[in-house]
């Protein structure tokens, strides 16, 4: 990812705006990402991973680099391309869901590559490494947090590879993942829309 990252950074040494359409890569996953004005591809698949996308109707994208537990829990394909919802009921619903699995709220993809590549300077909110585990009975929520993605533990690959939710939660509990039996009350879930409008007039 960091070669991919490095290479697309020196390629593209300028900020990126809506009309920067052929310089527009998803370097995550190392595949050009989608550069239609009405976006439709809910999963982009590319040389390393997968990265997930919703389109709220309230304006600007949720995105997840995907784990494969994700794919699973929003139950989506892990080797064919999906796609939005044409119901924009349907799509806030699944903006919902995604974001119950860490996803973060960008006002465009391109806005998501220059906080990426370091072309703006990204904020605490946007740098935070938030996982969720989800009980199967119950309620609540587990939550783990790190400030940034040099917070994280050596070995905190580990989590990318669980295949269920329990066992992602075990894994997260070792970190120091703590229990909020209100989800409601966790910042990033309760605010996920919050100053979304800002950030778009800002933009603009």
């Amino acid at each position: 990812m960091f070669l991919d990252l490095f290479s697309w950074v020196f390629r593209v040494p300028h900020s990126i705006d809506d009309d920067d359409d052929d310089d527009l890569e998803d370097h995550r996953t190392s595949c050009p990402a989608i550069v239609t004005r009405t976006p439709t591809q809910r999963t982009v698949f590319g040389s390393r991973g997968c990265n997930i996308y919703g389109y709220p109707s309230s304006g600007g994208i949720w995105l997840k680099e995907a784990d494969v537990l994700d794919l699973l829990y929003l139950s989506l394909s892990r080797s064919e391309v999906c796609h939005r919802s044409t119901d924009p009921n349907e799509e806030d619903e699944f903006c919902d869901r995604l974001r119950r699995v860490g996803a973060k709220w960008w006002v465009s993809r391109w806005d998501w590559a220059n906080a990426t590549i370091g072309a703006r300077e990204a904020t605490e909110e946007e740098l935070k490494v938030v996982m969720y585990g989800w009980p199967a009975e119950g309620a609540g929520v587990w939550v783990l947090r790190y400030e940034s993605k040099h917070d994280v533990p050596d070995d905190f690959g580990r989590l990318r590879l669980a295949l269920t939710m329990e066992e992602s939660i075990a894994r997260m509990r070792e970190y120091g993942a703590e229990f909020t039996e209100d989800a409601s009350q966790v910042p990033e879930l309760r605010d996920g829309y919050r100053n979304q409008s800002d950030r778009r007039t800002a933009e603009t």
